[in-house]
C-alpha cells in the first residue's frame, strides 16, 4: 500500500513539473483532430458518430506518434545546437524536422484511408495539400515556440549556476575572513598586549594602534563593502609593515624582515592578502628562534614581479596547513589571472621562493 501512495506522489509530481506541456499538447491536439477529420472527410466526419470515434482514435494515435518523434527531435538537435550563438541553426533544424515527420505521417494516413477506402474516403489531393501547407505553417510556429522556451530554460539553468557561483564566492570569502582573522593569532597578540601593558606601555600603545591597523584592513578587503578583487601592492605593503610590527614584537630577533620595493612597482596590483598568506607560511613550517632567526625577505624584480622567499629551517613536526595556505593562494591567482598569474615556488637546501606577478592596468 506504501508502495502505491509513493508512485502516485510521484505521478503528481510529474504532472506538475510538465503541467506546461501537457496544457499545450492537450490545446494542439484540441485544434488538429477536428481539422484531421474535416481534412479526410469534410462536413459527414461531425455527424457520423462510428467515423468520428473511429476516424479520431486513429488520428489521434497519428498525432501522439508525431509528437513523441518530435519531442524526442527537440532534445537530439539542441544537444548538437547547445549555444546561444546556434539559435539559427536549431530553428531550422526543428523546423524542417517537425515539417518532414508531419507532413510524412500525413500522406501516410492519406495512402492507408486510400488504399483500404476508410469510412469511405477517397484521395482529394486539394484538401490533402491543404492540410500539408497547415502543417508546414504550424511546424515553423512550433519551432518558433521551441527556441522560446529553450531559451528561457537556457536563461533559468544560467541564473541557477550564477547564483551558485555567487554562493559559493561569498563561502569563499568567508573562508579568507576566517582563515585570516586567526584566533591564535589574536590570542598571541591579546598575549603580547597583556605583557607590554605592565613592562613597556608606551610600546603597548604603539602596539594596539598597529593591531587595530591589522585587522582594519581585514575587514576592508573581505567585507561586503570590498571595491576590487585586487589591491595595490602600495596599499598591501602598508598593511604589511603593521603586521610585520606585531610578528617582530612577538619574537623580538628571532624574525627578520627586508622589504625592497622598487618605485614604479607600488602601483601594481595583487590578491588583498598575498604577502600575509606567505609569510604565515614561512612562520607555520619554519623554526623562528633567536639563536635561528628567521629571515623573510620581500622585494620586486627587475622584471616586475613580487618575490617573497625565507631561510629554509624547517620544523620537526609540521603544523597542519589551512585552506588559506600556500596551495589556496596557487589556486586563488590562478582563478584571477588565468596563465598570466602562474605563481612560481622553489626550493633548495638553503631557501623557500615565491614568485608572484604584479598586474599593471
Amino acid at each position: 500500500m506504501a508502495l502505491q501512495v509513493l508512485s502516485f506522489e510521484k505521478y503528481l509530481d510529474s504532472v506538475r513539473r510538465n503541467r506546461l506541456r501537457i496544457i499545450v499538447t492537450f490545446v494542439i491536439l484540441s485544434l488538429m483532430l477536428p481539422l484531421a477529420g474535416y481534412t479526410f472527410w469534410g462536413a459527414a466526419y461531425f455527424s457520423n458518430t462510428a467515423m468520428l470515434l473511429g476516424g479520431g482514435a486513429v488520428n489521434l494515435a497519428a498525432c501522439l506518434v508525431a509528437y513523441q518523434i518530435s519531442r524526442r527531435s527537440t532534445g537530439l538537435i539542441s544537444n548538437l545546437y547547445p549555444d546561444t550563438h546556434q539559435s539559427i541553426s536549431r530553428v531550422l533544424s526543428w523546423f524542417l524536422f517537425y515539417a518532414g515527420v508531419h507532413v510524412a505521417i500525413l500522406f501516410f494516413l492519406v495512402a492507408i484511408y486510400d488504399r483500404f477506402t476508410v469510412f469511405g474516403y477517397h484521395l482529394n489531393i486539394s484538401p490533402a495539400l491543404w492540410a500539408a501547407f497547415s502543417l508546414v505553417g504550424g511546424s515553423l510556429v512550433g519551432a518558433g515556440l521551441t527556441e522560446m522556451s529553450y531559451t528561457f530554460a537556457q536563461w533559468r539553468i544560467n541564473q541557477h549556476e550564477l547564483q551558485q557561483m555567487e554562493h559559493s564566492q561569498l563561502e569563499t570569502e568567508l573562508d579568507i575572513v576566517k582563515q585570516q582573522v586567526n584566533p591564535h593569532f589574536l590570542f598571541n597578540c591579546l598575549n603580547s598586549l597583556s605583557i607590554l601593558i605592565s613592562e613597556a606601555p608606551g610600546t603597548a600603545e604603539k602596539f594596539v594602534d598597529e593591531m587595530s591597523k591589522v585587522y582594519r584592513y581585514l575587514l576592508q578587503v573581505n567585507g561586503v563593502e570590498k571595491e576590487s578583487s585586487l589591491v595595490s601592492l602600495e596599499a598591501e605593503l602598508r598593511f604589511i609593515k603593521s603586521y610585520i610590527y606585531l610578528l617582530e614584537t612577538r619574537y623580538e630577533s628571532g624574525i627578520r624582515f627586508d622589504l625592497q620595493i622598487s618605485e614604479p612597482c607600488l602601483a601594481g596590483q595583487i590578491a588583498p592578502l598575498t604577502i600575509q598568506t606567505l609569510i604565515d607560511n614561512a612562520t607555520r613550517h619554519n623554526v623562528v628562534s633567536v639563536h635561528n632567526p628567521l629571515e623573510i625577505k620581500i622585494r620586486t624584480t627587475a622584471t616586475g614581479q613580487l618575490e617573497v622567499s625565507n631561510n629554509l629551517q624547517k620544523r620537526v613536526v609540521n603544523m597542519p596547513v589551512n585552506n588559506a595556505g600556500l596551495a589556496s593562494l596557487v589556486s586563488r591567482y590562478r582563478l584571477l589571472f588565468n596563465a598570466a598569474g602562474t605563481v612560481q615556488v622553489k626550493q633548495d637546501d638553503a631557501s623557500f621562493t615565491v614568485t608572484l606577478p604584479l598586474i599593471y592596468t
